[in-house]
C-alpha cells in the first residue's frame, strides 16, 4: 500500500555563511503521522521547520508540502501560509487584539470570511484548546500556556494539512506545560500531521509514530520512539538523552538512562 506524504525533504541544505546549519537532509512525514525531532540547541532543528515553512530560504535540495514547492516566492504568496500552521517557542499574539480577534485575523484577511463567519469558528477552535472562558481576554492578561493555546487555535483556524511545533513548551513556566501538551495530544489523536521539535521526552515516547534525533545538521539516528529513546545504537544519541533525562523530569516518569542500558554501539 502507498503511503501518501504530505511533507518531502530531500537533500535539504542550509548555510550560514560558512557555517552549514543542514547538510543534505531528507524525510518524508505521512499524512496523519506525528514526527518527533530531538537533538541539542543549534543542530538545526528550528531551522528545518522554518525551511519547511518558507521563513527560511535553503541553498540545495528541494521541500514539498502537499503539491506545494516550497521557496520563499510561494510563502510569500501565502498558499503555504493556508497549509502549513506553525506554533513557535514566543506565542507572537498581537498584543492589542483578544484572543478571538487573534484568531480571526488570518480567516477574515486571507480566507475572506465574514466577521459572524469567523467569530463562530474561533468560538468553536477556543473551546477545542480549553479558553472559552478567556475569548475576550488580551493576551499580557493570558498566562505563557493560555498565550501559546490561543496561538495553536489561531493556526487551526486556517485548516492547515499540517503543523509544525518549534520547542512550543520551552518558554513556559512547569505547570503551565502540560496544558499546552494536552493539545497536542488531542490533535495527534484526531490524526493531524504533525512535526514537532521538543525536549518533552514523555510526549515522544508517548504520542510520536517516530522519532529522529539530528546533530550537527544531520539525521544522525531514527525510528521508533520507544527503539531511538530506550534503545540507541549512536553514541551520540546516548549522550543526548543523557543530558536530557538529567535535566528534564516534570511531565511524566523518567525512561531508562541510555548510558545504564548496557546497549553498545552498533
Amino acid at each position: 500500500m502507498t503511503v501518501e506524504c504530505v511533507i518531502s525533504i530531500k537533500d535539504v541544505e542550509k548555510s550560514y555563511g560558512p557555517t552549514p546549519v543542514l547538510r543534505g537532509v531528507s524525510l518524508d512525514l505521512a499524512v496523519g503521522e506525528v514526527l518527533v525531532i530531538i537533538g541539542r540547541s543549534g543542530s538545526g532543528k528550528s531551522t528545518l521547520l522554518r525551511c519547511i515553512n518558507g521563513l527560511e530560504e535553503f541553498q540545495g535540495g528541494s521541500i514539498r508540502v502537499g503539491e506545494i514547492e516550497v521557496s520563499p516566492k510561494t510563502a510569500k504568496g501565502g498558499s503555504l501560509r493556508k497549509t502549513v500552521g506553525m506554533i513557535f517557542q514566543s506565542f507572537n499574539l498581537f498584543p492589542h487584539l483578544t484572543a478571538t480577534e487573534n484568531v480571526t485575523l488570518a480567516p477574515r484577511k486571507l480566507n475572506k470570511l465574514s466577521r459572524d463567519e469567523a467569530n463562530v469558528e474561533a468560538a468553536a477552535l477556543l473551546a477545542k484548546v480549553g479558553l472559552s472562558h478567556r475569548a475576550h481576554a488580551y493576551p499580557s492578561q493570558l498566562s505563557g500556556g493560555e498565550q501559546q493555546r490561543v496561538a495553536i487555535a489561531r493556526a487551526l483556524a486556517m485548516h492547515p494539512r499540517v503543523m509544525l511545533f518549534d520547542e512550543p513548551t520551552s518558554s513556559l513556566d512547569p505547570e503551565t506545560v502540560g496544558s499546552v501538551l494536552l493539545v497536542m495530544r488531542q490533535l495527534a489523536q484526531e490524526g493531524m500531521s504533525m512535526i514537532v521539535v521538543t525536549h518533552e521526552m514523555g510526549f515522544a515516547r508517548d504520542v510520536a509514530d517516530r522519532v529522529i534525533f539530528v546533530d550537527e545538521g544531520l539525521i544522525v539516528e531514527e525510528g521508533l520512539p520507544l527503539q531511538v529513546l530506550r534503545s540507541p545504537t549512536h553514541q551520540r544519541t546516548k549522550l543526548f538523552l543523557h543530558s536530557i533525562l538529567q535535566e528534564h523530569n516534570r511531565d511524566e516518569p523518567p525512561l531508562p538512562d541510555p548510558l545504564e542500558t548496557g546497549i553498545h554501539d552498533s
